[in-house]
């Protein structure tokens, strides 16, 4: 089974989250495939990338399994450098970003739409920052967070909160809100304006509102650290053991 899918609709790439049932957790091989399918798109003739999930998910970050299951500091670097390039792609990107939310987007799945150009949510989606808990942190958010949504990304990182799409729309990480049923339609009325815009300029301004993919890069190395942790550890068995009993 592909865990992401990469269809070419016209001129826009659509990259899709593919493992519904697993809320689209992002493991090694998903975080792989979707830095590789981020360059293809970006060297082809794509003028637009919509990035979605299948599922009642667009994606619930990190898969805690694939994580609780890292051996040593050198297999959760190995892990994390593969995250890390995912996001170099993302912030490399010459093309506009639009993300499709169809459901739910926690954790890492949350912290990718900090690289978009353009949020599209379904108004039943729900949206988390919740490392702490497990005894983590969200390099994204704690690094480029601040700088998109200011003091506004605290109060997520530091509750583990989860905000509906309205609210996300008022913090800031959500541009617009949907019925359910129209989000296809939505996401297709923002290409539309997209594509009426001059190619070569939408490159440049891509260029210039490229994100500190550095700080990122050092925030992500200390996460494979504490993903190493015994407090860590700990408390991601205990949440794989709590989906045991339901």
């Amino acid at each position: 089974m592909q865990y992401m899918i990469y269809e070419k609709r016209g001129n826009v790439s659509w990259i899709i989250f593919n493992r519904p049932e697993r809320l689209n957790a992002l493991d090694r091989e998903s975080w792989d495939s979707l830095s590789k399918l981020l360059k293809k798109a970006n060297e082809d003739d794509t003028r637009v990338i919509v990035l979605t999930g299948n599922g009642r998910a667009f994606s619930s970050g990190d898969d805690i399994y694939a994580m609780y299951e890292l051996k040593d500091v050198d297999e959760a670097k190995d892990f994390f450098l593969t995250l890390y390039s995912a996001i170099e792609s993302l912030t490399e990107l010459e093309k506009p970003l639009i993300c499709a939310v169809n459901g739910l987007a926690y954790g890492g799945g949350c912290e990718i739409l900090l690289f978009c150009d353009v949020t599209i949510a379904v108004q039943s989606a729900k949206f988390s920052i919740p490392e702490a808990k497990l005894g983590l942190i969200p390099p994204m958010a704690i690094t480029i967070g601040p700088l998109a949504l200011g003091r506004r990304i605290n109060r997520l990182v530091l509750t583990g909160e989860a905000i509906t799409a309205e609210e996300a729309k008022i913090l800031g990480l959500v541009d617009y809100v949907v019925p359910d049923d129209k989000l296809i339609e939505e996401v297709n009325r923002v290409i539309e304006m997209i594509n009426q815009l001059d190619f070569y300029s939408l490159k440049t301004i891509k260029r210039w509102l490229r994100k500190d993919k550095k700080m990122v890069e050092k925030a992500i190395m200390e996460l494979a650290l504490l993903s190493q942790t015994e407090s860590a550890k700990k408390r991601m068995k205990e949440f794989i053991d709590s989906r045991k009993k339901t």
